[in-house]
């Protein structure tokens, strides 16, 4: 598309803007096209959409980077389009998941593609919402460039500036943002200075995309913070960079052998759990159908959300999800792992409270093998589990969304423990990256430490401790393996920056219900509607927020929309389309006369 003609201060209103065309912009995007169709919607509106990687699904999943980052769903978890589960009050369009788009290059639903594939798959969803919107009622223009700042009063127009001196009016602007640049903590900040210091390697969280995996070629021994998916993705792109191969090894417990490239350092892995994520399991070719719960319902949630007290998970939600465990297992057969505390060894082998281990990396080691060998099989009792505890973290993603916990509940159950809990469960690596990770291990290249892990910085090295085995590794390199945190104060992007110097943002807290206690968080404050407010109070109502920097009032957004679902992704996206069309004077009733539409293909 060409650069619009009204790209500048003084150019007529009824204009709209999306920064950001990731999964979040992409599906904004789709929905305001959807909106355009409507027999109410009236006149012509630009919409203007931007990111350095327009076109390219954006800075995580951008379609040119290589095959080497994994996405950790099936393809057929994955869809840019809304279904009767999110009850869109927009046409249907299209229907197409990723799995459709790219059944023609031979994957299958079960299969696991590589991230670039679903930033293919972006690119055409919004190649098709182009081709499908009218000019004559929606004009698309891109931009391939960066937002520096949005300013503007709070209901006035918003003048959207662009790194290349471009400033773009426009009526309002949704901003779909994932992790965003963010200055060292004092703590990573004492790692990156003693580094230089000391002649050492410090990588800081970020985007694996963004890391220089080659810069860990040649050094000796690297702790790794992180046990989750970075950790899974920095194996990859560790392999890559020294040019090692797998080979098959039918007598290895990994099923693999390691041909090392040179130079690959010993990987000495811990985190604050402990708990290294398991395999999803290999369910080729087609996965089951998502888990219905029966005792943590949809209305159970709803009656749990308006308790004036506030909810408590360890007492009110944890029973109910062991409930749902047991009459699950019980229904299909597996009593045995039904009883007593087989359900508690089997979801937290190392503890439910992080305490340190007695024989770390031999636990670890063998927990690892155990899930692979399950995963792979697949054991009916292991897909069970992991398809039962995949509906309820949907269950407990609700009850935070409703603001149903309490404060103390939040921070010391869902954000202290139960999120890497359900996580290493439900949001594993594919079966590939488990068993790349067994085959390094046997080949002497990773060790793990257990919970607990402890990182000092002496003699000139980074020294690595477990909770209780006395051995200790000395390190020349430090691996935070982990995205930078949601951090308002600690963003470093222009944008933020910006609005954080004029005070039009403030951090958010957490309210608990029952003790009226508030806690300061990381997260953007926003009102009902997702627009920012003001350090004074003032509501900035035509700007938009969606995704990570706003994760205190969207609670477990996905980075992808699962169909069937009611995907709160894609629920954000048509509540923020809708809202834009109505800025623009474009549309006053979203359903028109007609109501929502059949999906036209």
């Amino acid at each position: 598309m060409t650069p619009s003609a009204h790209s500048h201060t003084d150019g007529p209103r009824r204009a709209l803007a999306v920064v950001g065309m990731g999964p979040r912009g992409t599906s904004v995007v789709e929905r305001l096209v959807a909106a355009s169709t409507l027999p109410t919607w009236q006149g012509s509106v630009d919409l203007h959409v931007i990111d350095p990687q327009v076109g390219l699904g954006g800075a995580v999943w951008r379609a040119d980077q290589g095959d080497v980052l994994l996405m950790n769903t099936a393809t057929q978890q994955t869809t840019n389009y809304p279904d009767e589960s999110v009850t869109p009050q927009l046409p249907v369009l299209h229907t197409d998941t990723l799995a459709d788009h790219l059944a023609a290059d031979g994957f299958a639903p079960a299969d696991i593609a590589p991230r670039a594939r679903y930033g293919t798959y972006l690119a055409h969803v919004l190649e098709q919402a182009e081709a499908d919107a009218d000019p004559q009622r929606l004009r698309i223009h891109r931009h391939r460039a960066t937002a520096v700042d949005v300013t503007g009063e709070p209901d006035g127009t918003q003048l959207v500036h662009l790194e290349d001196g471009r400033r773009l009016a426009v009526d309002a602007v949704a901003l779909c943002l994932g992790h965003l640049a963010t200055a060292l903590g004092p703590r990573s900040l004492q790692y990156a200075e003693a580094a230089t210091a000391h002649g050492l390697l410090h990588i800081g969280p970020a985007n694996p995309l963004d890391v220089d995996y080659g810069s860990l070629l040649g050094r000796r021994r690297v702790a790794v913070q992180g046990m989750g998916l970075n950790f899974y993705d920095a194996i990859g792109g560790l392999v890559t960079a020294a040019g090692g191969r797998f080979e098959e090894a039918p007598d290895a417990p990994s099923g693999l052998r390691y041909l090392p490239g040179g130079g690959e350092p010993q990987l000495v892995v811990g985190s604050r759990s402990g708990m290294v994520y398991r395999p999803k399991p290999d369910l080729r070719p087609d996965l089951p159908a998502p888990y219905e719960p029966t005792v943590l319902t949809s209305e159970r949630v709803l009656s749990l959300a308006v308790r004036p007290s506030g909810v408590d998970h360890e007492r009110d939600v944890m029973p109910l999800m062991y409930a749902e465990l047991r009459t699950a297992l019980r229904a299909h057969g597996f009593e045995a792992l039904a009883e007593g505390d087989a359900l508690e060894r089997i979801l937290f082998p190392l503890g439910r409270r992080s305490a340190g281990v007695d024989d770390a990396h031999r636990r670890t080691r063998d927990v690892l093998r155990r899930s692979l060998v399950a995963a792979t099989m697949p054991d009916p009792a292991w897909v069970l589990i992991f398809r039962v505890l995949t509906a309820l973290r949907i269950q407990v993603n609700r009850l935070q969304d409703l603001g149903a916990y309490t404060t103390e509940s939040l921070r010391r159950d869902i954000d202290g423990h139960l999120r890497n809990a359900f996580a290493s469960w439900a949001s594993g690596p594919p079966v590939i990256r488990a068993r790349q990770v067994l085959a390094l291990e046997e080949a002497g290249l990773v060790r793990f430490t257990g919970p607990g892990q402890r990182l000092a910085i002496e003699d000139g090295a980074f020294v690595v401790r477990t909770a209780v085995d006395p051995e200790e590794y000395r390190c020349d390199g430090l691996l935070e393996a982990h995205l930078p945190g949601v951090d308002l104060v600690a963003y470093t992007s222009r944008l933020m920056t910006a609005w954080r110097d004029r005070g039009e943002v403030q951090r958010d807290e957490w309210a608990s219900r029952g003790a009226g206690t508030r806690i300061p968080t990381g997260s953007i404050a926003v009102d009902a509607l997702y627009a920012p407010v003001a350090a004074d109070g003032r509501v900035f109502s035509r700007r938009y927020l969606l995704g990570v920097p706003v994760s205190t009032a969207q609670p477990g957004s996905a980075i992808s929309a699962e169909p069937g679902t009611g995907a709160q992704l894609l629920r954000h996206a048509e509540t923020v389309a809708i809202r834009l069309a109505q800025h623009a004077g474009a549309l006053s009733d979203p359903t028109g006369s007609a109501g929502p539409r059949a999906a036209a293909d």
